[in-house]
């Protein structure tokens, strides 16, 4: 599977309502997408950043999308940003029954004196803990290759229940819709 997120940072006086307006639009065409695993709609009104979060099945999957008639919305709306990708190394769902109203997004570099198979097995181990906790939805552990970096991201019933991150390095969203075909 490959993780995907782009973040658009709108002007300062951008009303929030277009970006709730615009997922709710364009929500149901990826409820049923082929080839997406999850999609969370993400979006920071204080920092006025519209960030999707995707899971691919695969890289042929991602490449399609960033390549056909959905994106090439995004590009008119928006412009072309940058898309990061990673290699999802870990994925789990928790409590499904809730509706996720808040996401977290770490990233922290591997040390290069790091085993990477201990490594992502600590790392498995830190999620089936997390997994515990009756307020997470999901939680994911993704590795960028180029750059050495391990990403964590998380959705929670809300701020006030998540586990507070470790990493310096963290972003917070209001999640406005979770997309996850069947």
């Amino acid at each position: 599977m490959l993780a995907m997120q782009y973040s658009i940072q709108l002007p300062d006086n951008y009303d929030g309502a277009l970006i709730r307006t615009r997922v709710n639009a364009r929500k149901k065409l990826f409820d049923d997408h082929d080839g997406l695993v999850h999609k969370s709609f993400l979006y920071n009104d204080a920092d006025k950043v519209y960030a999707p979060f995707y899971v691919w099945k695969d890289v042929t999957e991602a490449k399609e999308f960033l390549l056909d008639d959905l994106f090439k919305g995004v590009i008119e709306t928006f412009t072309r940003h940058r898309v990061r990708s990673w290699f999802v190394v870990h994925m789990a769902y928790g409590n499904r029954t809730l509706t996720p109203g808040f996401a977290q997004r770490e990233v922290d570099i591997i040390p290069p004196e790091e085993k990477l198979d201990y490594y992502l097995k600590r790392e498995k181990t830190q999620q089936d803990e997390l997994l515990k906790n009756p307020n997470l939805y999901m939680h994911l552990v993704a590795l960028d290759a180029d750059r050495w970096e391990i990403l964590h991201f998380s959705l929670w019933k809300d701020k006030a229940n998540a586990v507070r991150p470790s990493s310096d390095s963290h972003l917070e969203y209001e999640v406005l819709h979770v997309s996850e075909p069947k």
